[in-house]
């Protein structure tokens, strides 16, 4: 399979090098979303750890290469150094592990994160590119939510063991996650101000928020709930008070069975006493106190235990977890600061530091349009409290790709795009070129 999945890496990165970078990655954006039960499939049959998949990473990890080459002024970009500086801590912390082997396939999926990331900037030349690409984005939807919905009518194959909604996504958390993504681009195009919809458009956009807004709550995902809750309270106030009737209806939605039943699981199962079942969040909160006493005992702070070893270490501390396979920490954040010390937690805020710096560039040109992505980023914390972000591409390739879009027309992306025409200029005409500044 190995060699297969080379194989195939290389026939993509040809098919890039003919269509251009641009296609090749509107059409990752665009299917990778509903590819998973495929690439599940096929790993299964050969009985293989690797699939399909990974050459579609190795895809995104050069072309994200490639045009930090092409766009050397991209190196400076405050998000895209702190990504690196989160990247080399995480490969500083796989090294100084006792397992390296381990982390290397976390290793390549976080850099797919920064690729996508680095390419979505790249892909937007003018301030006319970003709708057309956040269309992409949001429209990658289809397929899943259309998939979810015979599924729904069938009563078959889209839910976990638990009644829970999970599509075309190996977790109901992933595909609700994603839907909280969707929803906030669809609201960006409607609301910002480089974003010039039809009203039919708008109207269109408006219905699919409302059957995003109806799959997420048969996902049963709590975090998600929150955290799209407040992206749309934040527009409703902010941006657009007509969404406010959706502010006030939303108390009506405890009528609904599965959001009943979601909250009131959070009122039993709370003390954890000989063999009672907890509920999520208290079983959540065992193992985070646990993880924290052990590190306590075992201090490691810099570069923490290993890159990917969290569930290696896991029996050493939780007794009720030592015998699942598969139990992560349930918080991004704590899973860093574990695997990687305080080297990999202070980088990942760098991250989200340096991205609403360069959202809040574009604030005095497009105000909505940058609250609604900051938010998203705040979603996005929100939901690492509670869950193993890391690990869901799918989710995280339509976050980094939208955050990138909306920061593309930043101060030294502009800078980049003149330095490189004014390069051009001089290459074809000296002449020109010298005459060029003074007639500007």
């Amino acid at each position: 399979m190995a060699a297969f999945v080379m194989v195939l890496a290389f026939l993509q990165i040809a098919l890039a090098c003919i269509f251009g970078a641009r296609r090749a990655v509107f059409g990752i954006v665009l299917m990778r979303s509903s590819c998973d039960l495929v690439f599940d499939h096929i790993k299964e049959m050969f009985g293989s750890a690797t699939g399909p998949g990974a050459s579609v990473n190795i895809l995104v990890i050069v072309i994200g290469i490639a045009s930090l080459f092409a766009f050397p002024l991209l190196f400076a970009s405050p998000t895209v150094l702190a990504f690196g500086s989160f990247l080399g801590a995480a490969l500083a912390s796989m090294l100084h592990g006792p397992d390296p082997a381990q982390g290397m396939r976390l290793l390549l999926t976080l850099a797919t994160y920064a690729g996508v990331f680095i390419v979505a900037k790249t892909i937007v030349r003018r301030p006319d590119d970003i709708a057309p690409a956040l269309h992409v984005a949001a429209w990658s939807s289809v397929g899943p939510n259309a998939f979810a919905l015979v599924g729904i009518v069938s009563q078959s194959f889209v839910y976990d063991p638990e009644g829970r909604l999970e599509s075309t996504f190996t977790h109901p958390n992933i595909y609700a996650f994603y839907l909280m993504a969707v929803v906030t681009i669809l609201l960006f195009l409607i609301a910002s101000t480089r974003s010039h919809p039809s009203a039919g458009a708008r109207l269109l956009m408006t219905i699919y928020i409302g059957l995003c807004l109806a799959l997420l709550i048969m996902t049963k995902t709590r975090s998600a709930w929150i955290a799209l809750s407040l992206i749309l309270a934040t527009y409703a106030v902010v941006i657009d008070r007509r969404w406010l009737v959706l502010v006030i209806a939303a108390p009506f939605t405890l009528l609904i069975p599965d959001v009943a039943e979601r909250l009131s699981d959070l009122g039993s199962g709370n003390i954890a006493v000989g063999y009672e079942q907890l509920n999520s969040y208290a079983w959540r909160q065992l193992l985070w106190t646990s993880t924290l006493d052990w590190m306590h005992g075992n201090p490691n702070l810099w570069l923490g235990n290993g890159l990917d070893l969290y569930q290696s270490y896991l029996p050493q501390f939780f007794e009720r977890g030592a015998y699942q396979s598969g139990v992560g920490p349930h918080n991004a954040l704590l899973q860093i600061f574990f695997e990687m010390g305080a080297a990999g937690i202070v980088s990942f805020g760098a991250i989200f530091l340096a991205l609403f710096v360069e959202l809040g560039r574009n604030w005095r040109d497009d105000w909505p349009g940058t609250l609604l992505m900051g938010m998203l980023g705040f979603g996005f914390i929100i939901i690492c409290s509670s869950d193993n972000v890391l690990d869901y591409l799918q989710f995280q390739w339509l976050f980094w790709f939208a955050l990138g879009v909306a920061c593309a027309p930043s101060r030294e992306r502009r800078v980049l795009a003149s330095r490189r025409m004014h390069f051009h200029s001089m290459k074809s005409s000296p002449e020109s070129a010298v005459a060029a500044p003074s007639a500007r």
